[in-house]
């Protein structure tokens, strides 16, 4: 159609029709009432039913409402199911809509914006008594859902991470001794069972339907709600593979299950490499680098992972409170040069 008005027309007819006016009833199936969906037919209505040609009838006396007004109040309508749907996705929908009409100042888009991106950062049930309680004996509470132990998950590792790198009984020497993530993830498992006290558990590797394994996975003790960790020695690996396994792998395996929205994505440095390409060019020059480009990134790309509702970037610098570099090369040369003889 190359005539406004009859696209325009069309579009009225079309959205009342599916979505149903005062005088009549929808005629669609529920299906469609998805996020995507409605988004894409509020962008496409609000193309063709503009906004500032919207017929007010406030305040004008008794009037007979027509097309024009079903119209608008279904692409409102529209526009309303996503304002009160939580989660990532809508906030992320909500803001396409905003880009794409920034001439809709009579909509309190910010409003609606605060109050979605609520839902990502504060939306908690309350504590259970027994939480409660729980807190107050012991400065923490079991988590109780998926959102509440990736919390849980990251302040563990986070523990670990002060333990290793400032702690005054750390271990960090006797890790540098090897580069193998088996032995890695060995370790960091044990020592979060450890720690678990009966609030969640890590149980052995665990194989998903394609095979493919996730290296650690926190599991609640009341909830089933799983949290990934993709484990990497970053001394093993170049910059662009540490990116691509950190989307590929853990944001689009491991956390497309709809009962995992959060993982966490943890470097080991040994202190081998002194530095990693990146992807989109430059060079980082250090750990401390590497994981901030690592965030960015994430930051970047999340939108293009409107099911991901986190993933947290962490990183153990093991250089911190054991060996230099230098010293850790060496040792370790030496070492791989005794297994080949051996071998």
């Amino acid at each position: 159609m190359n005539d406004p008005a009859e696209q325009t027309n069309l579009a009225l007819r079309f959205v009342v029709a599916l979505l149903g006016g005062r005088r009549q009833e929808g005629r669609a199936r529920l299906a469609y009432r998805t996020v995507e969906h409605i988004k894409t037919l509020y962008l496409l209505m609000a193309r063709y039913i503009r906004e500032e040609d919207d017929i007010e009838r406030a305040g004008k006396g008794v009037y007979s409402p027509g097309l024009r007004d079903d119209a608008q109040d279904a692409r409102n309508a529209l526009f309303a199911f996503i304002r009160e749907t939580p989660g990532k996705q809508a906030y992320l929908a909500l803001m396409e809509m905003e880009r794409a009409h920034p001439a809709a100042n009579s909509r309190p888009w910010m409003g609606f914006h605060a109050k979605t991106k609520a839902t990502l950062d504060a939306d908690f049930a309350p504590w259970r008594p027994s939480q409660v309680k729980e807190f107050n004996d012991a400065r923490v509470a079991t988590p109780a859902n998926h959102r509440e132990l990736w919390y849980f998950g990251v302040e563990r590792l986070e523990d670990l991470k002060h333990e290793l790198e400032h702690g005054d009984e750390s271990i960090a020497s006797i890790l540098q001794g090897t580069d193998q993530e088996t032995e890695f993830r060995k370790f960091i498992g044990g020592w979060l069972r450890g720690k678990a006290g009966g609030r969640y558990s890590i149980p052995p590797e665990e194989e998903l339907a394609d095979a493919k394994r996730p290296d650690l996975r926190f599991r609640g003790a009341t909830f089933d709600g799983p949290v990934p960790i993709e484990l990497k020695v970053a001394d093993n690996w170049t910059g662009p593979h540490l990116f691509e396994r950190m989307e590929v792998q853990l944001a689009g395996d491991y956390l497309r299950d709809v009962r995992s929205s959060r993982g966490i994505f943890l470097l080991v440095y040994v202190g081998t490499r002194k530095s990693w390409d990146l992807s989109g060019g430059g060079k980082a020059e250090s750990f401390e680098a590497l994981l901030a480009a690592l965030r960015q990134y994430w930051s970047v790309i999340s939108s293009q992972y409107p099911s991901v509702e986190d993933l947290a970037v962490i990183g153990i610098d093991l250089t911190l409170r054991g060996l230099d570099t230098k010293t850790v090369k060496a040792a370790t040369k030496a070492r791989k040069s005794a297994e080949k003889d051996k071998t």
